[in-house]
């Protein structure tokens, strides 16, 4: 007994070392070189069409002011305009504090050092100019189709130098272990570009909401244990995220699919559906972009409405969408 006990120890020593080993290689690439990615082929346009789409793209669609409007960014109101200076922290918890970057063209602390190319990879991949990954913008950001995207590099290039230096991030060892194993940064594949319009159509709403508008992240469920990969049917859907106003609350992305029974949309008309996205934020801790979105043109929301109306139903009661933690239906 004895000496199999003594043999159980040795096997267990083993086994820790081996796992010691593991975490600590694994700690140790969590930050490796991204330097690699590819760089998308996009130049800035001085073409004030461009750089007007771009605009809107940035304030509305994209909601990019939302996180890079410096510290009056929570106040915002539709028409606001503040300096792109950065400095919204992300507290994620165990995968630690992550900070949004200046995009002003100051060079020493924002983008005026940066190629095209390079601000477009951050765009697209989530990969910096020195090849470090930011991940939420590959999980806070919709993909971009070429259009857009040079676009939007073109009204970046516009914006006045601010020297603001935000504060460093601090990566959690959750997170550290993630990007060193399954959420690495990719390149985003938009989906098929379609042009705005004076008319809505489906089309155009489905490269919104898959695409620059982001709704299909934040309307699905997730794994962040994956990499954040979807666990479930898009847009019938998404994670509770935290009420940053009130610790007791918390948010639920309700169905966006148009189920009769749980699907608070599919009831609704078209003109129902504009109103709402006018409406302004219904609570104050939301995550949902409302003064953003409410810039967008009535073309792209009732596009976005054609869109969802064209989707499978899924049955997938939700809930209320600010709801206290944890909450569950009667009877569960």
């Amino acid at each position: 007994m004895r000496k199999l006990i003594k043999w159980l120890g040795i096997v267990v020593a083993v086994l820790v070392a081996l796992a010691g080993g593991v975490l600590v290689w694994v700690l140790a690439t969590w930050d490796k070189d991204y330097a690699a990615m590819p760089k998308p082929a996009i130049t800035a346009s001085t073409d004030p069409a461009v750089i007007a789409h771009g605009e809107y793209l940035f304030n509305a669609v994209g909601h990019c002011s939302t996180c890079h409007g410096g510290p009056n960014a929570s106040t915002r109101k539709r028409g606001d305009r503040f300096p792109a200076e950065g400095g919204f922290v992300f507290e994620a918890g165990p995968f630690g504090r992550f900070v949004a970057r200046n995009l002003t063209a100051d060079k020493e602390t924002g983008l005026g050092a940066q190629s095209d190319a390079e601000i477009a990879r951050a765009v697209r991949s989530g990969v910096d100019h020195q090849g470090k990954f930011i991940p939420f913008m590959q999980v806070a950001v919709g993909p971009f189709a070429d259009e857009d995207l040079t676009a939007l590099v073109s009204y970046i290039r516009t914006l006045a130098p601010v020297r603001h230096q935000e504060e460093p991030e601090a990566w959690g060892l959750l997170a550290k272990y993630l990007a060193a194993t399954t959420f690495r940064p990719h390149a985003k594949v938009p989906p098929a570009y379609a042009p705005p319009s004076a008319d809505p159509s489906a089309a155009r709403g489905a490269y919104l909401a898959n695409g620059p508008a982001g709704c299909r992240f934040c309307h699905t469920p997730h794994d962040p244990m994956a990499g954040f990969t979807e666990v479930g049917i898009p847009f019938s859907g998404g994670d509770p995220d935290p009420d940053d106003t009130d610790p007791a609350s918390e948010f639920a992305p309700p169905n966006l699919t148009p189920d009769p029974t749980s699907g608070p949309i599919a009831g609704w008309d078209e003109a129902t559906f504009l109103t709402r996205f006018r409406g302004g934020a219904a609570f104050k801790g939301t995550h949902m972009p409302w003064e953003n979105f409410a810039e967008m043109t009535d073309a792209d929301v009732r596009s976005l409405y054609r869109y969802l109306h064209t989707l499978a139903p899924v049955h997938r009661p939700i809930g209320p969408s600010h709801r206290p933690v944890g909450w569950k239906p009667e009877g569960t």
